[in-house]
């Protein structure tokens, strides 16, 4: 679950919401697994009252997540995932 625990650092330090704040979320879908409880977690009242005090990380709109098809998509060169993932998001 380290993309939810690094979501929400991320988001209180810089007083984001995921809802509001973020245009795009590329996610690395190669194990849906991790993908899906990531996905439960950060939107889960209770993982927030356990974690983090009671603050949802937030939920992801399906809409603005891997807009082009995702890592496996875009090309999924071997050590390079995420700068890939990166370079397809900013642009």
């Amino acid at each position: 679950l380290g993309p939810t625990y690094c979501s929400q650092e991320l988001l209180s330090r810089n007083n984001l919401s995921m809802e509001s704040d973020i245009g795009v979320f590329e996610i690395h879908e190669a194990f849906a697994g991790q993908v899906l409880s990531n996905l439960t977690a950060m939107r889960s009242q209770k993982f927030a009252d356990e974690k983090f005090g009671g603050k949802k990380v937030g939920e992801i709109d399906l809409s603005k997540m891997n807009t082009k098809g995702g890592s496996l998509a875009v090309g999924h060169p071997f050590g390079a995932t995420g700068s890939r993932l990166v370079t397809t998001a900013s642009r």
